[in-house]
């Protein structure tokens, strides 16, 4: 092969490495924000804007009991208010009810409502599937992680099993395996409350034991779950912001 094919081989293959790498995905981001809530999510998605996959197209799915209009790139799906802790505990369930409208994405986010992006989000998060090191078990022992220990949950997970406790404020996947996650946690979910059992973190439980059973490909530092007014080495990209739990919850 002379130097002119070789140099043209290269040419091409760089040339189709950066179309894959240029191209513009179409990305969900799902936030839960009933009740008060919703205010949280106004300026979420504000900094967002600003900060979050700016080279892709962006939808945000807000999932809440508020009477709001759809505008563009952000539609408002009703959710009944639950009460704690099953807000938070059955949003599997409220995705996995979207999945028609979850289906039209190449990859899919979910996050609290409570948090604001503050630096650059970009591509390093694209992954199968993606977790976030819970930021107050960074340094910690094994045997101090908050897993679900009743072995009669779905979310329990052994004392040989965990490599890492993952935050459930912020996580995502390529579509077909977001959509596997949701299902099988709200299965989850269900065959414990049959049982009269509510896992010790409620989703985050179940999430962690998905993380588990279906490890992570992208697994994210603490920069994406930064608590508020906490000092970390890491950067600041999206923030876990400070508030009254249970003033939020009345």
């Amino acid at each position: 092969m002379n130097f002119f094919n070789l140099s043209k081989i290269i040419f091409i293959f760089l040339l189709s490495s950066f179309s894959v790498y240029a191209q513009k995905l179409n990305i969900a981001l799902c936030i839960m924000a009933t009740g008060k809530y919703i205010n949280y999510a106004e300026q979420l998605v504000k900094s967002a804007k600003k900060y979050f996959l700016k080279n892709h197209n962006i939808t945000y799915l807000i999932f809440t009991d508020s009477n709001k209009t759809n505008k563009k790139n952000k539609i408002y799906i009703f959710q009944k208010r639950l009460g704690w802790p099953y807000d938070t505990m059955n949003r599997f369930h409220s995705y996995d009810d979207s999945k028609k409208i979850l289906q039209q994405f190449d990859y899919i986010y979910a996050t609290d409502a409570d948090m604001l992006f503050v630096s650059n989000v970009g591509d390093e998060i694209l992954g199968d599937l993606v977790g976030v090191r819970h930021p107050g078990f960074i340094n910690s022992n094994r045997r101090s992680y908050s897993y679900e220990v009743n072995s009669n949950s779905l979310a329990c997970i052994k004392n040989d099993e965990g490599e890492f406790y993952f935050a459930g404020g912020f996580y995502g996947a390529k579509k077909e395996n977001f959509l596997n996650l949701i299902s099988q946690c709200r299965k989850n979910v269900d065959e414990d409350l049959k049982k009269g059992i509510i896992a010790v973190w409620h989703d985050e439980s179940h999430l962690n034991r998905y993380f588990i059973d279906h490890k992570p490909n992208v697994i994210l530092s603490p920069s994406y779950c930064y608590p508020e007014n906490w000092k970390m080495p890491y950067e600041k990209k999206l923030l876990a912001l400070d508030k009254n739990h249970s003033e939020m919850r009345k």
